[in-house]
C-alpha cells in the first residue's frame, strides 16, 4: 500500500472515530432547541450594550398551543390566562378585562361572562350556573352561592340581597328554618317545626303568624299595615297616607289622620270616634304662641273647643283653654258645703245607657256640695259616650239595615252586662266605690280651687293651664298637667288597647286609673294602676302603662266636662232641688275662643274619612284571607 492510502484511510479513520464520540453530545442540544421558544434575551447588561436585540427567527406553532396569544386572539381550550378582549372557552384559569369564560372557568375580571361552573365573576359578570358568587348587578342562573344588591338568583339560590329576584325553589334559613318560593310569585317561609310564620300571596300581601297559627300582622300590597290582637282580630292598620285606624276588642273604632308640615309638625288632623261623631283640628298662632281648635262633630251639632300648644322633652301637649270664666265667688259656692243636704233626681235613670251599667255605678243618695254633683255628672257623662260608642261599633257590624242594626246595638249592649249588672245588684254593691268616687271629688275640688284663682286674675286671662305654674313670656317648656304630682286620678275617656301585666286589654270610658310614676320612660309612656273598671276591661289593680299624651287627653276632657257641668248647675240653680246661690256671672277668655270650621266641610270631611277606612280595612281582609294564603298551621 502506498503511503499516500495508508495515510488518508488513517484520515477517514480518525474523522468516524471523532463524529462517533461528538454526534451523540450534539444532538440532544438539538433537539431541546427546536422543542423551545426562541431564545431568552441577553442579560441586562447585555441589553444595555446591546440595545436592538437580535431579532431570532419565528417559529409559527398552532395557536391553541399557544401560551398566551396578543389581543384579540382565542383560546380554545385550558388556557391559563387570556389577555384584554381574549375569550376562553374551555377551563380558562383567568380572563382579563373583558374576556368571556365559557366553562371552568376561574375568575372572570369585569365585564367577563361565565358560563359554566364558574368561580367568581365580578362586577357587571354574568354567573350561568352552579357559580360561586357574583357581585354588583350580576346574575345567578343556577345553583347560584349568592348574589349581591340587584342580583337574579333564577334556581336554587342561595340568597339574593337587596332587590334580588328568587325563581321557585326551597331555600334553607340559619335558623333551620325554610322558604319555598312558587311559579305564581308567592312564598312560605316555615320555621325549624315545619310550621307557616309568614308568606307572600301571589297579589304581592305579606302576612305573619305567631307560632300557634294566628295571624299577627299582614302588609297590603298598597302599604297598609294591620296588626292583630290575641284572638286574630284586626286592633291597629297604619297606612302610607297617615291614617291610623284603632279596633278595640268590643269593635269600637277610632280613626286619625295626620297632615304634618315640613318641620314634621302636625298641621292638621281628622279624627273619627263612631258614625257622626268626631272632630276636624287645625294649628295657629296668636299673640306668639301656638294652639290648636278643634272643631266637633257631634249628632249634628257643632261646637268648637281650644287648646294651647305646649312641649316637654320634644314632645308637643295640648292643654285646654277655657272659652268662659265664671265669677270667683261661684267657683266658691261650687265647692263650699251647701246650706243643707241635696237629694236630686237624675233625668237619666231609665235611658239605654244607664241599665247595662247598674252593677258599675250608683249616684250619691245626697248631695253635701256640689263637687259630689259635679262627680257623678263627670262619670255619667263618660259611661254615656262609652255605651254610644258601643252602639255606634254594634252598628257598623250590624251591616246596611240601620233599624235593625240600632236595634241590635241597644240589645247587645243590654245583654253583654246584664249578668254583671245581677251581680251587682246580689252583692249589694258596685265596682266604682265610694272610695273611688271620693278621689274623683277631690280631684273636681282642686280643678275649682284652680280654675278660681284663674277667674281672679287680672285682664281676659292667659289661658295657662290653671293646674301649674303661669310660665314666663316666650316658655313653651312645660311639665304637661298629666304629670303634676297633684294630680293623680284620671277618668278615661276614650277606648285604649294597653298591655298590663304581660296580657293585652282595653280601657273604654268611664274607668278609672290613678298614675302611679312622676317621670314617662324613653316612650313618652307612665305606669299606672287601675282604681275601677267594667267587667271587659283590664282588670281592677292591674298596672298597665299609658302614653302621657292619653292622659293629657283625659284631663282635657275632664276640665270640659267640668265647665259643661258648671253651666249645667248655673242653669238650674233654684230647681230640682239645687239650692240657689250667687250668679255664675264671669267672662270670656279670647285666648280660649276661635271660629269653627265649616260645619259641612267637617262633615264631609269626617264621612270621606270613614270611608277611606272602611276600603282600607276591607282591603287588609282580604289580604288576610287572600285566596293564595294558607294557615299559620299549614
Amino acid at each position: 500500500m502506498k503511503p499516500s492510502h495508508a495515510l488518508n484511510l488513517s484520515a477517514r479513520i480518525l474523522l468516524s472515530l471523532t463524529l462517533l464520540l461528538v454526534c451523540p453530545l450534539l444532538l440532544p442540544a438539538q433537539s431541546k432547541d427546536k422543542k423551545s421558544n426562541p431564545p431568552p434575551s441577553p442579560p441586562p447588561q447585555q441589553r444595555q450594550q446591546r440595545p436592538q436585540p437580535q431579532q431570532q427567527p419565528q417559529r409559527q406553532q398552532p395557536q391553541t398551543q399557544q401560551q398566551r396569544p396578543a389581543n384579540p386572539q382565542q383560546s380554545g381550550g385550558n388556557a391559563g390566562r387570556s389577555t384584554t378582549g381574549a375569550v376562553n372557552n374551555a377551563n380558562a384559569g383567568r380572563g382579563a378585562t373583558g374576556a368571556v369564560n365559557n366553562a371552568n372557568a376561574g375568575r372572570g375580571a369585569t365585564g367577563a361572562v361565565n358560563n359554566a361552573n364558574a368561580g367568581r365573576g365580578t362586577t357587571g359578570a354574568a354567573n350561568s350556573a352552579n357559580a360561586g358568587r357574583s357581585a354588583t348587578s350580576a346574575a345567578n342562573s343556577a345553583n347560584a352561592g349568592r348574589g349581591a344588591t340587584s342580583t337574579g338568583n333564577t334556581g336554587n339560590g342561595g340568597r339574593g340581597a337587596t332587590g334580588a329576584g328568587n325563581a321557585p325553589g326551597k331555600v334553607i334559613r340559619p335558623d333551620g328554618g325554610t322558604v319555598e318560593r312558587r311559579t305564581d310569585g308567592s312564598s312560605i317561609e316555615r320555621d325549624k317545626n315545619n310550621r307557616v310564620i309568614g308568606q307572600t300571596t301571589r297579589e304581592g300581601h305579606r302576612l305573619e303568624y305567631s307560632p300557634t297559627g294566628h295571624p299577627v300582622k299582614v302588609i297590603t300590597n298598597k302599604g297598609a299595615e294591620a296588626r292583630f290582637d290575641t284572638h286574630g282580630k284586626v286592633s291597629t292598620i297604619k297606612t302610607s297616607g297617615g291614617m291610623t285606624i284603632n279596633r278595640e276588642p268590643n269593635g269600637q273604632r277610632r280613626i286619625v289622620t295626620e297632615h304634618r308640615d315640613a318641620n314634621n309638625r302636625v298641621e292638621s288632623r281628622v279624627v273619627t270616634a263612631g258614625p257622626n261623631r268626631g272632630f276636624v283640628e287645625h294649628r295657629f298662632e296668636r299673640g306668639g304662641s301656638e294652639y290648636v281648635r278643634r272643631t266637633y262633630v257631634y249628632e249634628g251639632r257643632t261646637n268648637v273647643t281650644v287648646y294651647r300648644t305646649y312641649y316637654y322633652n320634644n314632645v308637643a301637649y295640648y292643654h285646654y283653654v277655657p272659652a268662659y270664666y265664671y265669677a270667683p265667688v261661684y267657683y266658691g259656692w261650687a265647692y263650699n258645703p251647701w246650706p243643707a243636704p241635696v237629694y236630686y233626681t237624675w233625668g237619666w235613670y231609665g235611658d239605654p245607657w244607664y241599665r247595662p251599667y247598674g252593677y258599675y255605678f250608683a249616684p250619691y243618695p245626697v248631695y253635701p256640695s256640689a263637687d259630689f254633683w259635679l262627680t257623678d255628672y263627670l262619670i255619667a257623662e263618660n259611661l254615656r259616650a262609652s255605651y254610644q260608642a258601643q252602639a255606634a261599633a254594634n252598628a257598623d257590624a250590624a251591616g246596611a239595615n240601620a233599624d235593625a242594626a240600632a236595634a241590635n246595638a241597644n240589645a247587645a249592649a243590654a245583654n253583654a252586662d246584664t249578668a254583671a249588672s245581677q251581680r251587682g245588684s246580689q252583692a249589694g254593691a258596685v265596682t266604682l266605690t265610694p272610695e273611688v268616687k271620693q278621689m274623683i271629688a277631690e280631684e273636681v275640688k282642686a280643678q275649682l280651687t284652680a280654675e278660681q284663682a284663674a277667674a281672679t286674675q287680672n285682664g281676659t286671662g292667659s289661658g295657662t293651664p290653671t293646674s301649674a305654674p303661669a310660665q314666663p313670656a316666650g316658655n313653651t317648656e312645660q311639665v304637661p298637667p298629666a304629670l303634676d304630682p297633684n294630680l293623680r286620678v284620671f277618668i278615661v275617656t276614650t277606648s285604649l288597647d294597653v298591655t298590663a301585666n304581660g296580657e293585652p286589654c282595653s280601657l273604654s270610658a268611664g274607668d278609672v286609673l290613678r298614675r302611679m310614676d312622676n317621670a314617662p320612660d324613653s316612650d313618652n309612656t307612665v305606669g299606672v294602676m287601675v282604681l275601677s273598671s267594667k267587667k271587659s276591661d283590664c282588670g281592677m289593680d292591674s298596672s298597665p302603662r299609658i302614653q302621657v299624651a292619653d292622659l293629657q287627653e283625659m284631663h282635657n276632657r275632664f276640665r270640659e266636662q267640668l265647665d259643661t257641668g258648671l253651666k249645667t248647675l248655673a242653669d238650674n240653680q233654684g230647681k230640682k232641688g239645687i239650692p240657689s246661690g250667687p250668679a255664675a256671672g264671669g267672662r270670656k277668655n279670647l285666648d280660649g275662643t276661635s271660629a269653627p270650621d265649616d260645619a259641612a266641610v267637617v262633615a264631609a270631611k269626617l264621612k270621606q274619612q270613614q270611608q277611606e277606612a272602611d276600603q282600607t280595612e276591607k282591603e287588609v281582609q282580604q289580604a288576610a284571607s287572600s285566596p293564595s294564603g294558607n294557615g299559620g298551621n299549614n
